[in-house]
């Protein structure tokens, strides 16, 4: 009984052993299957590569929006070279460096602190053979170092383009492209700049076909084979046969000329890979090519039109609060004041206007619009404001409006101000305006040659945005280039005036017989087409000119999406809808034979 029972332990020994082991085995299956499961969940590792040189300017918006870029930080390693530098490139790329670098999974920053020019080369935006072996160099490392990560992709990017589209990666990966580029397009809508080719001829180069305008303007849309990509794109290492690929050293059998992105290109063709454009969305913008000729300087003014452009019509772009901005010292320019008027409810454009000064460089005052949207006919007499009885709009024939006559007080408030302060002279900005390029240095030329010639032309007021209304030539005010004696003019975008200026137009007493600003300011230097009106008013001495060039002009004209006009969108001074006049006119326009001439100077058209 005995040997019975201790053969029973034993068995039940071993059965416990045995059933302990498959325990074990169940729990290593289960803990390799949710390790299994945990890698595939995570995004494929990507490292991305930056080669900025010179780019101060253009780098804390950059790097803004690498930081929203929607993709696990944690899964991005940031691998950034810069080299030969005669700004500040690296100090904010250190910066930028060392406040993100616990978001992402690694940066590693290489600088080349010397020399600051390549001796091939003068001027930094020359691009001599050795600058050309010296990028291909530095794209080979980040290939090198994303295959020493194992990254599963690499992203190159240059520092002058811009993802606004956070989604682009995951975009991009999901096309399943070995190498594929998102489509940049040019911040100047009318550039046919992008990072894309349409076409080569037989030697290879640059060839323009109507198929790149067909992707460009999103004719087609879809991920489209092409024969170059450069600038971002993106590589799938996953796919073998980018083993082959490289940028430097380059092939004794290369015969073409020495240049990164044709270099890459015959890498492509050798592995037998293909280059892709994705349009799908819009993903982001690019800058302005920049001529050899062209100074550092003249490159930071280029970029700066850009972005004063884009937000012109677009929310305004964001800069990355963890590197350093360069932005010009604000300065009056020579003014006493700097005045941009704008409604307290049209934070809109006061965000557009503050974002676009501070880029230029100007420093300014809000002067707070005197608002007609809520006006009555008893505020308008209260205010001992009186419109003048017989006038009409020379156009859409209807009487002034309440929103005309608070445009009006905004402007007869500034003159006030100037008056009571002794202002000598004033820059007047609204705040729906678009500057031209190079804004500051044009002006500053148009205030030089208006001080040469202050004794012969003792000026008043010079027009720097504004619409001709008359058909009759404006002459040049002699020894100048950039001025013009000022005839029949429309809107008040922009004006310097002096204090003799505001002295003048305060005089003419208009608030009891009040027209449209824009009516009145030609009346007081004695030019409008309404000789009866014209009369009315005395003494029209004001003395007008006008840039010419102008620099600055609408944002939107009648009919463009987005167009709003808070002087139209108001009843009359007598408390009447005017939405019937322009209706009206613009019926009786539409219905013009055709062929006919029907050119107009309305003054909301262009």
């Amino acid at each position: 009984m005995r040997v019975f029972f201790d053969s029973l332990k034993k068995y039940k020994i071993i059965e416990e052993k045995e059933m302990a082991a498959k325990s074990s085995i169940v729990f290593v299956l289960i803990f390799t299957l949710i390790f299994i499961a945990k890698c595939e969940s995570k995004k494929p590792t990507l490292l991305l590569s930056i080669i900025s040189r010179n780019d101060e300017h253009v780098l804390s918006m950059f790097l803004g929006y690498i930081e929203k870029l929607n993709y696990p930080k944690d899964r991005i390693s940031i691998f950034i070279q810069t080299d030969h530098n005669i700004d500040s490139t690296y100090n904010v790329l250190f910066t930028w460096s060392e406040n993100v670098k616990i978001l992402y999974h690694s940066i590693k920053l290489l600088h080349e602190s010397e020399p600051f020019e390549y001796a091939d080369t003068v001027g930094p935006n020359v691009w001599s053979e050795n600058r050309y072996l010296k990028v291909l160099k530095l794209r080979q490392n980040a290939l090198e170092e994303a295959r020493k990560q194992w990254a599963n992709y690499i992203l190159f990017i240059d520092s002058d383009n811009f993802l606004l589209n956070s989604e682009t990666l995951n975009i991009l990966m999901k096309e399943e492209k070995t190498i594929v580029a998102p489509m940049l397009r040019n911040f100047h809508d009318k550039s046919a700049y992008s990072n894309f080719w349409g076409g080569v001829d037989e030697k290879g180069y640059y060839r323009r076909v109507p198929e790149y305008f067909q992707i460009l303007k999103w004719d087609k849309v879809g991920t489209f084979e092409v024969p170059m990509i450069h600038s971002t794109f993106l590589i799938d290492l996953e796919d073998h046969v980018t083993d082959k690929l490289q940028f430097y050293p380059i092939d004794k059998s290369y015969s073409s000329v020495i240049d990164d992105i044709l270099v890459f290109k015959y890498y492509v063709k050798k592995s037998g890979l293909s280059f892709y454009i994705c349009n799908k969305k819009l993903f982001g913008y690019m800058t302005n090519t920049c001529t050899s000729e062209m100074t550092l300087e003249e490159k930071k003014i280029d970029f700066i039109d850009s972005v004063v452009d884009y937000t012109a019509y677009n929310d305004p772009l964001s800069r990355s609060s963890n590197a350093p901005t360069y932005f010009p010292e604000p300065s009056y320019l020579g003014f006493d004041e700097i005045f941009m008027i704008n409604l307290e409810r049209r934070t809109d454009r006061y965000e557009k206007m503050n974002v676009s000064l501070r880029e230029l460089g100007i420093k300014w005052r809000h002067f707070l619009a005197v608002d007609g949207k809520n006006f009555t006919k008893k505020k308008v007499d209260e205010m001992g404001v009186a419109a003048m009885s017989d006038f009409k709009d020379p156009f859409l024939k209807r009487p002034i409006t309440f929103g005309e006559i608070g445009c009006f007080m905004s402007h007869w408030n500034i003159w006030k101000e100037i008056v009571d302060r002794k202002l000598e002279m004033v820059l007047v900005l609204e705040d729906d305006v678009r500057f031209e390029s190079n804004f500051v240095n044009q002006l500053k030329e148009v205030l030089k040659q208006a001080q040469s010639v202050r004794n012969q032309e003792n000026w008043d007021l010079i027009y720097t945005g504004r619409k001709r209304m008359s058909r009759s030539k404006e002459i040049f005010v002699d020894g100048t280039d950039a001025l013009v004696h000022a005839r029949y003019s429309y809107w008040t975008l922009g004006y310097i005036i002096r204090l003799s200026g505001a002295k003048k137009l305060l005089a003419g007493k208009p608030l009891g017989r009040m027209v449209p600003v824009d009516e009145y300011i030609p009346i007081m230097f004695d030019d409008h087409s309404n000789v009866q009106l014209k009369e009315q008013f005395t003494p029209r001495d004001l003395v007008a000119l006008s840039a010419e060039p102008l620099l600055m002009y609408p944002t939107h004209y009648v009919g463009d999406e987005g167009y709003v006009s808070d002087t139209e969108d108001t009843l009359s001074h007598q408390e009447e809808d005017v939405q019937h006049f322009r209706k009206s006119y613009f019926k009786t326009r539409a219905n013009a034979v055709k062929g006919a001439d029907t050119h107009s100077n309305s003054k909301d058209e262009l």
